[in-house]
Protein backbone atom coordinates (compact mmCIF):
# COMPACT_ATOMS: atom_id res chain seq x y z
CA UNK A 1 0.00 0.00 0.00
CA UNK A 2 2.46 2.30 0.75
CA UNK A 3 4.39 1.40 -2.51
CA UNK A 4 1.24 2.61 -4.06
CA UNK A 5 1.31 5.63 -2.48
CA UNK A 6 4.24 6.83 -2.88
CA UNK A 7 4.13 6.37 -6.75
CA UNK A 8 1.22 8.19 -6.49
CA UNK A 9 3.21 11.26 -4.98
CA UNK A 10 6.23 10.90 -7.12
CA UNK A 11 4.07 10.79 -10.40
CA UNK A 12 2.04 13.92 -8.98
CA UNK A 13 4.86 16.00 -8.12
CA UNK A 14 5.93 15.08 -11.29
CA UNK A 15 2.82 16.71 -13.17
CA UNK A 16 3.53 19.42 -10.71
CA UNK A 17 7.14 20.62 -11.24
CA UNK A 18 6.46 19.97 -15.47
CA UNK A 19 3.30 22.51 -14.64
CA UNK A 20 5.79 24.77 -13.31
CA UNK A 21 8.20 24.71 -16.07
CA UNK A 22 5.57 25.45 -18.63
CA UNK A 23 4.53 28.63 -16.90
CA UNK A 24 8.23 29.61 -16.07
CA UNK A 25 8.69 29.19 -19.93
CA UNK A 26 5.73 31.35 -20.62
CA UNK A 27 6.56 34.38 -18.31
CA UNK A 28 9.82 34.47 -19.96
CA UNK A 29 8.95 34.43 -23.41
CA UNK A 30 6.05 37.43 -22.83
CA UNK A 31 8.75 39.39 -21.26
CA UNK A 32 11.27 39.75 -23.70
CA UNK A 33 9.87 41.82 -26.72
CA UNK A 34 9.52 41.06 -30.37
CA UNK A 35 12.37 41.95 -32.16
CA UNK A 36 11.58 44.99 -34.23
CA UNK A 37 12.08 45.10 -37.91
CA UNK A 38 14.05 48.56 -39.04
CA UNK A 39 12.73 48.95 -42.54
CA UNK A 40 13.70 53.27 -42.85
CA UNK A 41 15.99 55.48 -40.79
CA UNK A 42 13.72 56.37 -38.22
CA UNK A 43 11.17 53.97 -37.04
CA UNK A 44 9.14 55.28 -34.08
CA UNK A 45 6.48 52.91 -33.16
CA UNK A 46 6.14 55.16 -30.10
CA UNK A 47 4.68 57.63 -32.15
CA UNK A 48 6.58 60.57 -30.37
CA UNK A 49 7.79 62.19 -33.46
CA UNK A 50 5.61 64.07 -35.83
CA UNK A 51 6.00 62.92 -39.74
CA UNK A 52 7.63 66.19 -40.39
CA UNK A 53 10.80 65.50 -37.94
CA UNK A 54 10.52 61.76 -39.19
CA UNK A 55 11.19 62.69 -42.63
CA UNK A 56 13.76 65.42 -41.68
CA UNK A 57 15.52 63.00 -39.54
CA UNK A 58 15.56 60.52 -42.49
CA UNK A 59 17.00 62.86 -44.62
CA UNK A 60 20.02 63.83 -42.90
CA UNK A 61 20.66 60.10 -41.89
CA UNK A 62 20.12 59.50 -46.01
CA UNK A 63 22.29 62.23 -47.09
CA UNK A 64 24.66 60.90 -44.53
CA UNK A 65 24.77 57.59 -45.83
CA UNK A 66 25.40 58.76 -49.61
CA UNK A 67 28.27 60.46 -47.84
CA UNK A 68 29.79 57.75 -46.20
CA UNK A 69 28.22 54.23 -46.48
CA UNK A 70 27.79 54.36 -42.56
CA UNK A 71 24.36 52.94 -41.12
CA UNK A 72 22.40 54.84 -38.40
CA UNK A 73 19.10 54.04 -37.68
CA UNK A 74 16.70 55.02 -34.83
CA UNK A 75 14.12 53.31 -33.14
CA UNK A 76 11.79 54.69 -30.74
CA UNK A 77 9.97 52.39 -29.24
CA UNK A 78 6.88 52.57 -26.24
CA UNK A 79 8.39 49.94 -23.75
CA UNK A 80 11.66 47.43 -23.16
CA UNK A 81 9.12 44.88 -21.45
CA UNK A 82 11.28 44.57 -18.71
CA UNK A 83 14.48 43.60 -20.74
CA UNK A 84 17.62 45.77 -20.48
CA UNK A 85 18.45 48.44 -23.27
CA UNK A 86 21.55 47.45 -23.95
CA UNK A 87 20.71 43.81 -24.61
CA UNK A 88 17.59 45.39 -26.49
CA UNK A 89 19.83 47.25 -28.53
CA UNK A 90 22.34 44.58 -29.54
CA UNK A 91 19.32 42.20 -30.37
CA UNK A 92 18.03 44.67 -32.60
CA UNK A 93 20.82 45.84 -34.14
CA UNK A 94 21.94 42.09 -34.77
CA UNK A 95 18.85 41.01 -35.91
CA UNK A 96 18.15 43.55 -38.98
CA UNK A 97 21.86 43.65 -39.94
CA UNK A 98 22.50 47.41 -39.17
CA UNK A 99 25.91 48.07 -41.38
CA UNK A 100 28.00 46.49 -43.97
CA UNK A 101 28.81 43.07 -43.48
CA UNK A 102 32.65 43.04 -43.06
CA UNK A 103 32.72 46.90 -42.15
CA UNK A 104 30.59 46.42 -39.14
CA UNK A 105 29.74 50.25 -39.36
CA UNK A 106 26.09 50.65 -38.07
CA UNK A 107 25.09 52.70 -35.54
CA UNK A 108 21.74 51.69 -34.27
CA UNK A 109 20.07 54.88 -31.48
CA UNK A 110 17.30 53.56 -29.24
CA UNK A 111 14.73 55.33 -27.34
CA UNK A 112 12.59 53.68 -25.11
CA UNK A 113 9.90 55.83 -23.82
CA UNK A 114 8.58 54.25 -20.86
CA UNK A 115 11.70 53.22 -19.21
CA UNK A 116 13.20 57.17 -20.16
CA UNK A 117 16.31 54.84 -21.52
CA UNK A 118 18.49 55.79 -24.50
CA UNK A 119 21.16 53.78 -25.79
CA UNK A 120 23.75 54.51 -29.20
CA UNK A 121 24.72 50.47 -30.11
CA UNK A 122 28.45 51.22 -31.52
CA UNK A 123 29.27 48.29 -34.77
CA UNK A 124 32.34 47.06 -33.80
CA UNK A 125 33.96 48.90 -37.33
CA UNK A 126 33.21 52.00 -35.49
CA UNK A 127 33.91 51.63 -32.61
CA UNK A 128 37.47 53.18 -33.22
CA UNK A 129 36.06 56.74 -34.21
CA UNK A 130 33.28 56.57 -31.54
CA UNK A 131 34.20 54.99 -28.07
CA UNK A 132 31.34 53.48 -25.63
CA UNK A 133 32.13 56.96 -23.23
CA UNK A 134 31.77 59.04 -26.18
CA UNK A 135 28.66 57.58 -26.82
CA UNK A 136 27.53 58.10 -23.59
CA UNK A 137 29.10 61.77 -23.30
CA UNK A 138 26.82 62.45 -26.27
CA UNK A 139 23.44 60.98 -24.75
CA UNK A 140 23.98 63.31 -21.88
CA UNK A 141 25.13 65.89 -23.20
CA UNK A 142 23.52 66.75 -26.56
CA UNK A 143 20.59 64.70 -26.43
CA UNK A 144 18.66 64.04 -22.69
CA UNK A 145 18.79 67.78 -22.21
CA UNK A 146 15.72 68.14 -24.95
CA UNK A 147 13.96 64.47 -24.10
CA UNK A 148 13.52 66.10 -20.62
CA UNK A 149 11.45 68.95 -22.21
CA UNK A 150 9.78 66.44 -24.82
CA UNK A 151 11.76 67.84 -27.77
CA UNK A 152 12.76 64.38 -28.75
CA UNK A 153 13.69 65.74 -32.45
CA UNK A 154 15.97 68.37 -31.21
CA UNK A 155 17.92 65.79 -29.11
CA UNK A 156 17.78 63.08 -31.94
CA UNK A 157 19.07 65.57 -34.32
CA UNK A 158 21.49 66.98 -32.20
CA UNK A 159 22.66 63.40 -31.35
CA UNK A 160 23.30 62.59 -34.95
CA UNK A 161 24.77 65.64 -35.81
CA UNK A 162 27.78 64.90 -33.28
CA UNK A 163 28.08 60.78 -34.19
CA UNK A 164 27.86 62.04 -37.58
CA UNK A 165 31.28 64.41 -37.30
CA UNK A 166 32.85 61.96 -35.02
CA UNK A 167 32.43 58.83 -38.09
CA UNK A 168 33.38 60.63 -40.62
CA UNK A 169 36.99 60.16 -40.24
CA UNK A 170 36.22 56.75 -41.45
CA UNK A 171 34.29 57.20 -44.63
CA UNK A 172 33.77 53.60 -47.24
CA UNK A 173 34.69 54.19 -50.98
CA UNK A 174 32.09 53.46 -53.58
CA UNK A 175 34.63 50.64 -55.18
CA UNK A 176 35.33 48.89 -51.49
CA UNK A 177 31.51 48.37 -51.61
CA UNK A 178 31.84 47.14 -55.01
CA UNK A 179 34.47 44.61 -54.27
CA UNK A 180 32.41 43.04 -51.21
Amino acid sequence: MINKYNKFLFGLHSIVLLLFFIWITNIHCTTISKTPKIDSWVNDSANILSKEDQSKLSNILNQYHNETHHQIVILIVPTLSGETIEDFSLRVAKANGIGYKGYDNGILITLAVKEKKVRIELGKGMEPYISNSTAKMIIVTKMTPYFAKDDFATGLENGLNQLMEKAREFVIKDELLLKK
